[in-house]
């Protein structure tokens, strides 16, 4: 009877629940939490890549105009001002990667676990749940499934029964009216009366039959009852296991509520509130305005040392022929100066003395030091010329200019204190400077590092890239392997053959 009762399933009158083989709904459901498991999985992993990719990007973007803000000519409180927006970023950054990494090692594992602990695999294919739900729904609904197979057998016979005795009592009929021989009526005769009898036969047990189908129904609903209810708990445990995970998800994506997340916005609007004008412009007073020391001008006895240090003043009486400078050091109290620059010495074809301010801005330069690069100063312009030495020792500045390694082309693209991009082709932080495009690989034969924002600074035997022919006072265009543009003494260098 199992082939019969297997051949009933697949014949579905309605969509009822309560008709053989519409159990399989509830069946598929188990199926269907398992795909809904991967998929909510999926979801979180998605989200923690996101959360990676923004976390990555505000570290890039603080990164990098930290160091832009740094160089810059901002000063002073609103410095620290401008620079706790990179602090906040990178703050923020931190956030999102704690959330980024709650979601993949608590609620993407919890879920996992939770999964494999509720659906078990089978050798043969599918899960374990899944046929536990089939093999019970399809044990309740078997006694009656068979009972209705029985019945339907039955309603069918009484029907078949019903079509003869109609179709011989109309061959009787037609016998009459036709005066057939008495022989053949009588065979008619009986005939209807013989499928009447069928018909009341079948009638019989058809009713039988449908009167303990009925008497079964409802130990079939019971059955199907349980098995239902039992599939609903399993289905129960996994949408509030769901519901749980999700407020998990909830908290770990609400940073509102993260004190963390809290301190860095107060910690911001502190560090901004705390801007004051007058505290920057007395610190640019003290260390590049009328506050700084000066070494004023004193009589000195002549003697050998003094033989080789030279003043700015001497360097103006002399403008046609040039100075030649042997030595340079840097006077008086420099410390907190956020830029420090090379002393450079001006002259002027002015006759000495023209200039009514001259004697406020000489600066005597009177350490002797080793032997280092002779310089020239030119009549039109302030950048020293260098000269043709030998070996010469580099000359240590307050500071320099860090140049930045790490940018990528994207964001060297879209520096707003590029040379690309601010004014045309200028940089708002270096002056314009024009040369030839050229590209002949240079080593360095010293030591040299740049005593203003637009020079290189490289060490001696470092190779690269020199950009640009040298003008009239000696200095070239160059770049560096890590990308770093700007100008060079010509005589420090040599091309590779």
């Amino acid at each position: 009877m199992s082939g019969s009762y297997d051949d009933s399933m697949t014949d579905v009158s309605s969509d009822s629940f309560w008709e053989v083989g519409n159990y399989k709904r509830t069946v598929k459901r188990v199926d269907d939490g398992n795909r809904l498991c991967n998929e909510l999985m999926n979801c979180f992993h998605e989200r923690a890549r996101i959360e990676k990719a923004y976390a990555q990007q505000l570290t890039e973007w603080s990164k990098r105009w930290r160091q832009l803000i740094e160089k810059g000519p901002q000063y002073g409180t609103l410095e620290r001002a401008w620079g706790a927006m990179c602090t906040e970023a990178e703050k923020v950054s931190e956030l999102h990667m704690e959330v980024k990494a709650a979601l993949m090692a608590e609620d993407f594992e919890k879920l996992k676990v939770w999964q494999r602990d509720s659906y078990h695999k089978q050798m043969i294919g599918g899960f374990k749940e899944t046929k536990e739900a089939d093999d019970g729904f399809r044990k309740a609904q078997k006694p009656w499934a068979k009972k209705l197979k029985e019945m339907e057998t039955l309603k069918k016979a009484y029907h078949g029964a019903c079509k003869e005795e109609k179709l011989a009592t109309s061959r009787e009929n037609t016998s009459k009216l036709e005066n057939n021989n008495p022989e053949a009526q009588k065979k008619l005769q009986d005939k209807v009366e013989k499928c009447q009898q069928e018909v009341e036969k079948t009638k019989e047990r058809y009713e039988k039959s449908l009167e303990e189908l009925d008497k079964m129904t409802p130990q079939y609903m019971e059955n199907m009852e349980q098995v239902f209810e039992q599939w609903q708990k399993f289905e129960d445990k996994r949408i509030r296991f769901f519901r749980e995970v999700l407020l998990e998800v909830k908290q770990h994506l609400d940073l509102s509520t993260n004190h963390k997340f809290q301190s860095v916005y107060q910690t911001m609007e502190d560090t901004i509130s705390a801007a004051d004008s007058e505290e920057d412009l007395k610190w640019f007073r003290s260390n590049h305005g009328p506050g700084m020391p000066m070494n004023w001008p004193q009589f000195e006895d002549w003697s050998m040392d003094l033989n080789r240090t030279l003043s700015r003043r001497e360097t103006k009486k002399k403008p046609s022929d040039g100075v030649t400078l042997t030595g340079m050091s840097q006077m008086g109290d420099q410390q907190g100066a956020k830029n420090s620059s090379s002393l450079t010495v001006p002259s002027s074809t002015e006759p000495v003395g023209s200039n009514p301010f001259e004697d406020d801005d000489e600066e005597e330069i009177a350490e002797p030091v080793k032997e280092q690069p002779t310089v020239i100063v030119n009549n039109n312009n302030n950048r020293s010329s260098p000269l043709n030495v030998k070996k010469v020792e580099e000359v240590k500045t307050a500071s320099s200019v860090e140049k930045s390694q790490d940018w990528s082309d994207e964001e060297v693209g879209v520096n707003p204190f590029s040379a690309e991009v601010a004014n045309g082709d200028g940089n708002p932080f270096e002056e314009e400077r024009s040369s030839p495009v050229v590209s002949v690989a240079v080593r360095a034969l010293y030591d040299y590092e740049g005593q203003e924002q637009d020079e290189l600074s490289f060490k001696a035997g470092e190779e690269f890239t020199k950009i640009g022919n040298e003008d009239d006072q000696g200095w070239c265009k160059g770049r560096l392997k890590d990308g770093a543009v700007g100008l060079y003494p010509a005589n420090y260098v040599e091309d590779i053959q």
